[in-house]
């Protein structure tokens, strides 16, 4: 199922409202030396939220080298003559073990576009190849008549896995700070020996000429644990129920921007649910991790939402409010 279907499914049992900012309380005065000292009040807590934490398996190098033009690279990175392809692996930011040991590496796939994703009116450049063991996106800006390259974001990924192509590694979308600009979106998934699964979620800008990264967030996960012993399980527990720790814990997390919110604010919404070892193994479970099925999505039962807001001190979208339930409409 495309992420799109999967929120539209989501959005009709939830609201998104932003939450409020809680209030925060003053102690006045001390108590009398002779009376027993009150307790303080809690000191306000920060609002707290699981972004801007890493990039997960996202690997992001942010430079400032002189390149050649993008659609030069493009056809250097597909030359017969070894010399020259290498070069320009080595111009967009390739991992070295692609131009070393006598044989250069030709990409499996080149793609280039041109794109706003800066804070003026030239175009950018984002040129994603997709190597044997590694997915490559170049940033590039036009400097006067020559180009430059701000950031490189890799993924290591192996070419036979269909989960991960050029094109899910990278997409554009809107900006959410101005309808008239765009940013990059990257996302890639990471899995440990047990099977377990994390989705990291980068969203990328040009800002004055500097690649920067405006918010990253873990968009997905899935953490599974094998049923205790039935001697174990305590009377009247089913065997796969979250409290036995069966099953699978499932998050998933998305933004809602606010089209008429003159301060450019949006919700970002936490799902979460669980999956037993039966709905694990149904046949109706039968989609990649990164193709949520209907089915999956149908067990996410609670729902948080918190607003954010674009800080041009810090240049990337901070917490503008605590977490808390989303309301139901």
């Amino acid at each position: 199922m495309t992420r799109s279907l999967f929120r539209n499914i989501v959005y009709c049992t939830i609201a998104l409202a932003a939450p409020q900012l809680s209030a925060q309380r003053h102690n006045g005065g001390s108590s009398p030396p002779t009376a027993p000292p009150r307790a303080s009040a809690p000191a306000p807590q920060p609002a707290v939220s699981p972004v801007n934490s890493g990039t997960g398996a996202i690997q992001f190098v942010a430079v400032n080298y002189g390149v050649p033009a993008p659609q030069s690279l493009t056809r250097q990175l597909r030359a017969d003559d070894d010399r020259t392809r290498g070069a320009a692996l080595s111009a967009i930011g390739a991992p070295g073990q692609y131009f070393q040991r006598g044989h250069i590496a030709m990409p499996r796939s080149v793609e280039l576009e041109f794109i706003s994703l800066g804070n003026d009116d030239e175009l950018d450049a984002l040129l994603t190849i997709e190597l044997d063991q590694h997915i490559v996106t170049a940033v590039l800006v036009p400097d006067d008549t020559d180009w430059r390259r701000v950031a490189t974001l890799t993924v290591a990924d192996p070419f036979n896995d269909p989960n991960t192509t050029p094109d899910t590694f990278v997409r554009t979308a809107r900006s959410m700070l101005e309808p008239g600009r765009y940013r990059a979106i990257f996302h890639a998934t990471s899995t440990n020996p047990k099977g377990d699964a994390t989705e990291n979620e980068v969203h990328l800008r040009i800002i004055n000429k500097r690649a920067v990264i405006t918010l990253s967030f873990i968009s997905a996960s899935r953490e599974c644990t094998a049923a205790p012993a039935a001697t174990s399980i305590a009377p009247g527990k089913h065997p796969d129920s979250p409290t036995t720790g069966g099953g699978c814990d499932i998050l998933r997390r998305w933004l809602q921007p606010d089209p008429v919110d003159r301060f450019k604010r949006f919700t970002l919404v936490t799902a979460t649910g669980h999956l037993n070892a039966h709905d694990v193994t149904s046949p109706l479970n039968d989609s990649s991790f990164n193709d949520t099925s209907l089915y999956e999505a149908s067990h996410l039962r609670s729902f948080t939402c918190q607003l954010f807001a674009y800080s041009d001190q810090t240049q990337h979208f901070d917490p503008a409010g605590v977490a808390s339930q989303c309301p139901v409409k």
